[in-house]
């Protein structure tokens, strides 16, 4: 066979199963249509975490009795843009119980059985007491928000004994 003949032979062997094909295949007539919803949920998340307060060495005896002690510490939080929230501590392990308007307790650190006073302020003027009643709002923008944590030893305490005085301030984010 010639090249021309076996040429002839597979175009008339395509030609026939493309006809073929084509009768196989539905003709449509009319089109119908539905909608798909695509969803998704971003849950309110927030998280926190907080530097140390560290006041450092606290003159006991009273040279420098006039100057209360000062300190800051920073409180982080990254929440989901959209979520707003409160940031708010408790009094601490060695809070003692203190009877003036305005004030429920005091703050301690202690160091065995000898205690050393302390405040803690939601402003650097330190007139705004960080508490359970005093909070520091969070406006949420998905990126993290520094708190600063305000605090003070009151002067003058001379009955405090040498030592290493500690607290714990639990630290809550409501959202």
């Amino acid at each position: 066979m010639s090249i021309s003949q076996r040429f002839l032979k597979i175009l008339t062997l395509s030609a026939l199963l493309i006809s073929t094909a084509s009768l196989n295949l539905p003709a449509y007539a009319f089109t119908t249509t539905a909608d798909m919803n695509v969803s998704a949920d971003i849950n309110a998340t927030c998280i926190m975490n907080s530097t140390n307060l560290d006041f450092g060495d606290y003159d006991a005896i009273g040279i420098n009795k006039s100057n209360d002690l000062l300190a800051t510490a920073t409180i982080s939080t990254t929440c989901t843009p959209g979520t707003n929230g409160s940031v708010y501590m408790n009094y601490g392990k060695h809070s003692t119980p203190k009877f003036r308007k305005g004030k429920r307790a005091n703050r301690n650190m202690a160091s065995g059985e000898y205690k050393l006073n302390y405040e803690i302020y939601t402003d650097k003027e330190l007139s705004s007491i960080w508490d359970f009643l005093h909070i520091k709002a969070v406006i949420a923008s998905g990126s993290s928000e520094d708190l600063t944590v305000y605090a003070k030893v009151f002067a003058n305490q001379l009955k405090a004994a040498a030592g290493s005085y500690t607290d714990t301030i639990t630290i809550a984010l409501d959202y």
